[in-house]
Parts: C-alpha cells; sequence; structure tokens
C-alpha cells in the first residue's frame, strides 16, 4: 500500500490514466431521444490534471479539466435512415472536483444548420445530451478515480 500509516501528504498524478479515460469516454458517448442521436464525433481539446492524494488518511482526489468536443445530431426516419443532421460544439471550461457535475457549465454552439433542425432538436442539444454527458464523465470517470 502507498503511503504506510497515510500520515503525510503524499500526491500520486493519474494523468494518464485520467486522459485516457475521458478520451474514451468522450469518444464513445451517445445520447438518443425520439428518433434522433446526438454523439461526440471529435474531441477538440483536453487540457487539465488530476491527481490522488492521501493526508491522515483520508483520500483527496483532484481533478480539473477544460473540454472542448464536437458534436453531430442526426434524425431518422421511421426506418432508421439518416434525414438529416446538424453539429456544433460543446465547451465545458471547468470540469474539476470543486462543483458536483450537475453544476458544470457547458456552453453550447450550433454549426451550420441547412435543414432548420435547430428549433426541433434544441431541447436534446441543449438540455438533454449535456446532462447526459456529465452524467457519464461522473460515472466513467470521477467514479473510478475515487477507487484510485
Amino acid at each position: 500500500m502507498w503511503n504506510t500509516n497515510s500520515y503525510h501528504w503524499e500526491e500520486k498524478s493519474v494523468a494518464i490514466w485520467s486522459n485516457d479515460t475521458l478520451r474514451a469516454t468522450l469518444s464513445a458517448f451517445k445520447h438518443t431521444m425520439h428518433d434522433s442521436t446526438l454523439s461526440i464525433i471529435e474531441i477538440t481539446t483536453l487540457t487539465g490534471e488530476a491527481s490522488v492524494s492521501i493526508r491522515k488518511g483520508k483520500k483527496i482526489i483532484s481533478f480539473d479539466y477544460q473540454i472542448v468536443l464536437k458534436w453531430q445530431c442526426v434524425l431518422a426516419d421511421s426506418d432508421g435512415n439518416q434525414v438529416s443532421r446538424v453539429e456544433g460544439k460543446y465547451e465545458l471550461p471547468e470540469v474539476s472536483n470543486d462543483d458536483e457535475w450537475e453544476e458544470w457549465e457547458c456552453r453550447v454552439e450550433y454549426g451550420e444548420d441547412p435543414d432548420n433542425l435547430r428549433q426541433c432538436l434544441d431541447q436534446l442539444i441543449r438540455t438533454f445530451a449535456p446532462k447526459a454527458l456529465k452524467q457519464c464523465i461522473n460515472t466513467e470517470f470521477v467514479e473510478p478515480l475515487k477507487l484510485k
């Protein structure tokens, strides 16, 4: 066991694991609602760090990331064929242990919208998918980090 008796402050970097886990989690993210599926098509920015510390027997996790993602939302017909799509960007300027996952800010930008889907898909793109994305980061990254 690392840090015998857990008395002294000791910090362990988990940067490689964190970056790999976040990249895998974000790349695999999909959120489906009715006939629409939003997925992450590119991780534009993933900068930050994570560590695990022990002081007087208490484990302390610390992480702070800035994340920018390109997303794509595809609308399908009843047979599952793509009818239309819209793309955009999610920016999570501060994913950190200072806030609960529900409080992480998620800024939304739309790209070109040739089929005028923004209006009908806005609730999925602005509300439901970001909430699911933040919950996914919490479940697939934060909770396992606590076990490191």
